[in-house]
């Protein structure tokens, strides 16, 4: 039995594993103007990522200068004025961590960005606030404060919101990344792929095996 539970909890970890990839959107292609950002990691026409903002004048791509430490333009700036200023969505779902740099007009260390990760059920997973700093860089101090937020969770997040806070009404967010699901597999907790089926089919004929050398 524990044998049998062992292989199974296996086999499910695998297919996890099959129906994920990591990636980090650099927002070079995005579109000033454009009220979302969209993001087809397996190339099948199905976007894996959805950014988008209420925002009727959308989304601008130049940002605070080379002077920074976690941006590299262009990124997805927008404005910090809205009670959700950025969402994301997960077409297939998210796992593990999330992670960006993100830097806020602002003249002062005050200001933040708040960070909550939802499941398709509304249910918060994970949520972190951080103030945006002002960092040393090759040219001396950044243009702006800035950071680089992480956080983990359990389970599997549908979406994300973004809260900034600026002296004048403005961020920017470069180098998001995450393991998000491929439009192309199943569900990260849905069935098993084929190829996972036949692994878990040759583990219990193993298992049968093991079981006739023990009689």
């Amino acid at each position: 039995m524990n044998i049998l539970t062992g292989l199974t909890a296996g086999v499910f970890m695998f297919g996890v594993a099959g129906m994920s990839s990591a990636s980090i959107l650099t927002f070079d292609d995005a579109i000033s103007g454009s009220t979302s950002y969209l993001f087809d990691g397996d190339g099948d026409s199905i976007n894996d990522v959805i950014f988008s903002t209420t925002d009727s004048g959308g989304f601008n791509t130049i940002g605070p200068g080379t002077n920074m430490t976690y941006i590299n333009e262009p990124g997805l700036e927008g404005t910090s004025l809205l009670s959700e200023d950025l969402r994301v969505d997960f077409l297939i779902g998210a796992v593990n961590n999330l992670s960006f740099g993100f830097a806020l007009n602002s003249d002062t260390e005050d200001d933040t960005v708040t960070f909550n990760i939802y499941d398709s059920a509304n249910t918060l997973l994970a949520s972190n606030s951080m103030l945006g700093l002002y960092t040393t860089t090759t040219l001396g101090t950044s243009n702006f404060p800035e950071g680089y937020l992480s956080l983990d969770f359990l389970g599997v997040a549908s979406y994300a919101t973004f809260d900034f806070t600026s002296d004048y009404g403005r961020y920017i967010i470069d180098n998001f990344e995450g393991t998000f699901g491929s439009t192309e597999e199943e569900e990260i907790t849905g069935v098993p792929e084929p190829a996972t089926l036949a692994l878990f089919g040759l583990g219990l004929l193993g298992l049968g095996f093991i079981r006739r050398r023990s009689v």
